[in-house]
């Protein structure tokens, strides 16, 4: 329920990494502290067998950003699923993800831009660890692709019944698409889902064959508009 964080802090012109327990509006209890503590312990050498493995293969992902960042997600993913001492409201309330990032090695952290989304649910890890976790996601070929979707709302991306679905229609051209294409995609799909009050639609909660048809019209619609760019460039 609560996890230990390192933060800095300027103390008169001069930077102090302190350590924080995380949701700062949980209660501290001694036994909370002493369940963090040792959370602390088994986390950082988790993510130190991460860091030692990532150096052995990270000469055949370089070249990949979103083959890297899935490779972490699966190993986010194993934490998640076998440290007991983890807590389904450490997930759900977004501080379990600066809890592991904290030790990972340089190449496998985000820039300082990050640091805002650092606890949320739009967290580098929550979205490393969705794209190697959710089903259906192997379509995405691009980091900036996922981030479309991500950055566009939890329902595009955790729904249990979207993203397979998303994957059956754009698997066959999705090698040949750009970072932009998913961005196009993205929003359309927005455009094509219907909503309530401005509220998220529960997808998962949809019947397939109109999630189907709400795919097909996307699908449809994004070779439309990539014939028209590619006409307008011809002629250009």
């Amino acid at each position: 329920m609560v996890v230990k964080v390192k933060r800095k802090e300027i103390l008169l012109g001069k930077e102090y990494e302190t350590k924080i327990y995380l949701p700062e509006d949980v209660l501290l209890t001694r036994d909370r502290r002493l369940r963090a503590d040792r959370l602390d312990e088994i986390l950082e050498n988790e993510a130190a067998k991460i860091n030692k493995e990532f150096e052995q293969i990270k000469e055949e992902i370089k070249k990949s950003n979103i083959q890297k960042w899935r490779w972490l997600g699966k190993k986010i993913n194993y934490i998640l699923k076998n440290i007991s001492s983890i807590e389904k409201t450490d997930i759900d309330n977004n501080v379990i993800w600066p809890a592991i990032g904290q030790y990972l090695r340089d190449e496998l952290k985000r820039g300082l831009d990050d640091k805002k989304r650092s606890g949320t649910q739009n967290d580098h890890y929550r979205k490393c660890w969705a794209l190697a976790a959710i089903p259906g996601t192997e379509w995405i070929s691009s980091w900036v692709g996922w981030d479309a979707f991500t950055d566009r709302g939890d329902q595009l991306v955790y729904s249990k019944k979207l993203m397979p679905l998303m994957k059956q229609k754009f698997e066959n051209i999705s090698p040949q698409l750009s970072s932009k294409e998913y961005q196009f995609i993205a929003k359309l799909l927005i455009k094509q889902i219907p909503t309530k009050a401005k509220l998220p639609t529960n997808i998962d909660a949809m019947d397939v064959e109109d999630i189907k048809k709400i795919i097909d019209a996307v699908y449809t619609e994004f070779l439309r508009m990539r014939e028209d760019i590619k006409n307008k460039n011809q002629i250009q």
